[in-house]
């Protein structure tokens, strides 16, 4: 339920005009000073405000100082009251960003109109899981591309833990999108508007330890004091602090060393922790987003993930699918990329015309089992847009020869009339894979069938 504040010291106006809000579904608070208004506001955030010009302490427009900055849904609408609107104080109104006036006595059907258009709270839920429900149809959940069933189940989990403040562990295999999601977490967070940091253990430990030993790792993370080692002459915020208010993403926790590990548990548990060289507690305040390619029990059972920590992450985890089993998403990701390629040409002037997809290259994007992920998949398809014209016609436009040729290094396959399609079969797929260096599924993007089709065939072929 939407809820007014209504500032107006006549009794007869003010409950009046509480009847008519309450019967167009309103709670309301009233005052009758600018006292009491301004003490009304420290208890709640209303959805309107209407206000006297004239109140006992002064000027209705001196309240509008004491709204809330950035309420929720953006300006709050201040319907300002008065007997003997001027061009002046019409002006000053405006100038203050009221939302409209209503001259006394009040026109009711107007001010009913007015109140037709405030955003009911409830209403701007709905809007919003609607255009989220249409997004999400259409493959695209915040920052992150696709429609597969395995991605849905992945945008529901989001969902769900968006919203809470428990540390998440989002586990998966390289290049399925990890720091997106951890991304897309955090926007969806009622911290959205505070910092994402991100520590990636793989790069941001080595170039640290090879600083001579000047600063730590420990010291990058939780910050140090004046003199905690030498060379450090002033006393810097860590990552911990620096994420104050938003998120930290720590990619890649299992390479964490072991005793920042133990440190980063402690501050989950205890919300607080100690800078290098530090002898007070520093409150923390930020929510942790953690990734790893390794199953989390895995990673606990070799002891790259400590248990306490694995377990207290592994409450709120998600993983993420490989390509592979994400239906038509490779195509999906592939006609996004070229759609962003396109945009950036255009942008910078290197190109007039907009690049298409042939069906082949959405064949071959979708036949070929992406081992490296979206992240490969990506940089396949950055190079094939680089090496084609007009029309993007196959994954392997970058390598020499692939465009309209099926030969490769000369390879040849010599049949002799008569032998049976199944010995040409068995010599094409063998002929195939030695051109291909044995990859199977180039061998399969070749022959115009599907990995598992080859790989089919090939068991068959060593059955016989």
């Amino acid at each position: 339920m939407p809820h007014a504040l209504i500032v107006e010291d006549d009794p007869n106006s003010l409950s009046g005009l509480s009847a008519i809000l309450a019967a167009d579904s309103f709670s309301v608070d009233t005052a009758t000073t600018l006292a009491e208004a301004r003490a009304a506001l420290t208890r709640f955030i209303p959805d309107v405000v209407l206000v006297d010009l004239n109140l006992p302490d002064g000027s209705g427009l001196d309240l509008l100082q004491h709204l809330p900055a950035q309420p929720p849904g953006g300006a709050l609408p201040v319907i300002v009251m008065t007997g003997n609107a001027t061009v002046e104080s019409a002006i000053e109104g405006l100038r203050h960003g009221i939302w409209d006036y209503l001259l006394k006595p009040v026109n009711i059907p107007r001010l009913r109109s007015l109140l037709a258009r405030i955003p009911r709270p409830y209403e701007l839920t709905e809007e919003v899981q609607t255009l989220r429900t249409t997004l999400r149809q259409l493959g695209r959940f915040g920052p992150m591309i696709g429609r597969s069933g395995a991605i849905q189940h992945v945008y529901d989990a989001i969902e769900q833990l968006a919203p809470t403040e428990a540390a998440v562990l989002i586990s998966g295999e390289a290049g399925t999108g990890k720091s997106v999601a951890a991304r897309t977490l955090h926007e969806m967070s009622r911290r959205r508007k505070g910092p994402f940091v991100v520590f990636d253990c793989r790069a941001d430990i080595a170039p640290v330890i090879g600083e001579g030993g000047n600063r730590s790792v420990e010291s990058l993370l939780l910050g140090h004091e004046r003199g905690a080692f030498n060379g450090a002459e002033q006393r810097e915020p860590g990552l911990f602090e620096q994420a104050s208010g938003g998120t930290l993403y720590i990619n890649e926790i299992a390479e964490l060393p072991r005793e920042l590990q133990e440190a980063l548990l402690r501050a989950l548990d205890s919300q607080t922790f100690m800078r290098v060289g530090g002898t007070n507690q520093v409150v923390t305040d930020f929510r942790l987003i953690a990734s790893t390619r390794k199953p989390p029990r895995t990673a606990i059972a070799d002891g790259s993930l400590h248990e306490d920590l694995g377990l207290r992450l592994e409450a709120a985890s998600l993983t993420l699918p490989p390509l592979r089993e994400r239906s038509d998403d490779p195509a999906l990701f592939a006609e996004a990329l070229v759609d962003e390629l396109n945009r950036a040409a255009n942008a910078h002037g290197v190109a007039d015309s907009t690049r298409l997809v042939s069906p082949n290259f959405i064949r071959e994007c979708l036949s070929y089992d992406w081992p490296g992920n979206v992240r490969e998949l990506q940089e396949r398809v950055r190079r094939a847009y680089q090496a084609s014209g007009d029309v993007l016609d196959s994954l392997r436009a970058d390598e020499s020869g692939a465009a309209g040729t099926r030969d490769l290094n000369g390879s040849r396959v010599q049949v002799t009339v008569g032998t049976p399609l199944a010995d040409v079969e068995e010599m094409l797929i063998r002929a195939t894979l030695d051109a291909v260096g044995g990859t199977r599924h180039r061998a399969a993007s070749l022959l115009g069938i599907s990995p598992k089709t080859l790989y089919n065939k090939l068991q068959r072929m060593r059955l016989n």
